[in-house]
């Protein structure tokens, strides 16, 4: 009975007092921290779960359904509380059951997308029968791109994409309200938000994504996946036949992502930093505005022209013929530089101590902190005079510094 009460206080959360609490936060911190106390003290939400999932702890393999397998089965029957993680076991889901295919649910940006990739790939290789369709949040807000829908379209491993309404919770990112996404969704469909941990006793992120789908987790983190079509789309083309005339005779090609939107960051120096790589014999090319538009030495991607694939793919065309290195603030370009395998100077802005989820082995990281989970030959640190204060969290680093570190990464050596 008290399971049961839990079971509809959970509902009633996620539905009529959904976006009261939502905006309303001290109302939403006090909630939280009830449901919290409910569920430690007197076990609210601690009835069993079917046999492919589990909250904390992974299923046992081969585990026999004990619960009815109706509508509500075929999705996770409660929100998270803080700092819990959910593991699955499709296995025993389809061993118990007609699965008739994977609904995946993405309440994520561009960068968090391309982490999902290789486990995305691996987890088709496992389940090549069964359809995989995705689901994606059509709103910009902080936890969420529409933009991955985009993305999803050029995943072979997709037979589908569809688009809901949602919104993000306050407090936990992974109790997003995708509650307009099932709709759309098929019977006998798994509705499978797609998890992973984050913290710093997590190794990486990727890593964390193939231990909760319970696929076999891999030694060396693997790299972004990126799926290109065989002929580049026309804008492609136009800006790879511009950016080849101005590079010629240039010793390579600076790529620019001096932007995030997971920190609200824009790099307020780009026009001496770009004007400075022209000096040093670089052509500059940018997705962050802010450049020297006047000069010959100098591209701005304009992003309306492009869709984040093409640029992705413009990329993989220009390294192909030239010289590329990247410089990029902690965001998309992250992920997107080990996707293409591109050197990339990484500029951390601010101090993240789980910044070891997000890194790969091509990121020479500048920094103003040493981060213990980071290879110490993969770190530059920054003095204090190279650098001034942008707020209490955020630096800025001087161009001058920035040239003299990817000059001494990427040149001197």
């Amino acid at each position: 009975m008290l399971y049961q009460f839990g079971v509809i206080c959970y509902t009633t959360y996620m539905t009529k007092c959904d976006t009261f609490l939502r905006t309303h936060r001290p109302l939403c911190v006090a909630y939280e921290t009830l449901r919290w106390l409910g569920h430690k003290t007197w076990g609210l939400g601690n009835g069993p779960t079917p046999v492919w999932y589990g909250f904390d702890k992974k299923p046992m393999p081969g585990a026999k359904e004990t619960l009815p397998i109706n509508g509500t089965w075929y999705r996770i029957s409660r929100p998270l509380y803080r700092r819990e993680h959910v593991y699955y076991n499709l296995d025993n889901a389809l061993a118990c059951s007609h699965v008739k295919g994977l609904a995946l649910i993405f309440f994520m940006g561009i960068g968090d997308y391309l982490y999902t990739t290789p486990m995305l790939e691996a987890l088709k290789q496992k389940y090549p029968n069964l359809p995989f369709y995705g689901y994606v949040g059509a709103q910009f807000d902080r936890n969420n791109s529409p933009l991955v829908g985009k993305l999803l379209q050029t995943n072979p491993a997709f037979e589908k994409v569809f688009y809901f309404n949602g919104m993000r919770h306050p407090l936990i990112w992974k109790n997003y309200d995708y509650s307009d996404a099932l709709k759309d969704i098929p019977e006998n469909f798994l509705v499978v938000p797609v998890y992973y941990d984050y913290g710093v006793h997590i190794e990486h992120r990727v890593k964390s994504l193939f231990d909760t789908f319970n696929l076999p987790v891999p030694a060396q983190t693997p790299a972004p996946k990126m799926y290109f079509p065989q002929t580049p789309a026309p804008a492609v083309g136009e800006y790879f036949n511009e950016i080849s005339a101005k590079a010629q005779g240039k010793k390579g090609i600076v790529f620019l992502q001096l932007d995030s939107r997971g920190s609200n960051y824009v790099y307020p120096h780009l026009r001496k930093l770009a004007d400075g790589l022209a000096d040093e014999g670089y052509l500059v090319l940018s997705v962050t505005k802010g450049g020297p538009l006047g000069s010959a030495n100098y591209v701005e991607i304009d992003i309306k022209k492009l869709a984040i694939n093409e640029t992705w793919h413009l990329l993989a065309l220009l390294k192909e013929k030239f010289v590329l290195r990247v410089i990029a603030v902690n965001s998309v370009f992250w992920a997107a530089s080990a996707g293409l395998d591109l050197p990339n100077l990484g500029l951390q802005h601010w101090i993240d101590k789980r910044v070891h989820n997000l890194w790969y082995p091509n990121i020479q990281v500048v920094t103003d902190y040493l981060y213990p989970h980071l290879p110490r030959e993969k770190q530059i640190l920054a003095p204090a005079e190279s650098y001034t204060r942008h707020n209490k969290k955020i630096i800025d680093y001087k161009p001058d510094w920035v040239i003299k570190w990817f000059k001494d990464t990427f040149e001197n050596k």
